[in-house]
């Protein structure tokens, strides 16, 4: 017999026992949950990411469009104009942040 086979014959041999129980089972939800908040984190960090990046692409773009409209409409918008585009916007920032808050506890 080789060498391996040796140590496989003693270990077939060797009974082992679980005295702790629970502990055991502490110890491996604890290494699965460690696992499921390292995946969770490894994700939220890449939408930040994503996030973060469209965010300053839009706003250090100043040739877009979009950036061109919006400069425009403010130079020849009135006060209402100016509420009603500010209504709009924090309706917008409730409704994204009602859905962060709804998509973090599922």
């Amino acid at each position: 017999m080789n060498p391996l086979e040796t140590i496989i014959e003693k270990e077939k041999e060797t009974s082992y026992s679980q005295r702790n129980k629970e502990l055991f089972s502490f110890y491996i939800l604890t290494l699965i949950n460690q696992e499921q908040a390292f995946r969770k984190l490894n994700r939220k960090l890449w939408i930040s990411l994503l996030l973060i990046t469209g965010g300053l692409f839009l706003l250090l773009s100043p040739t877009s469009e979009m950036m061109n409209y919006f400069i425009v409409s403010l130079s020849s918008s009135s006060m209402v104009d100016i509420f009603k585009m500010a209504v709009v916007s924090y309706g917008f920032l409730f409704v994204l942040i009602a859905l962060l808050k709804q998509r973090s506890t599922i």
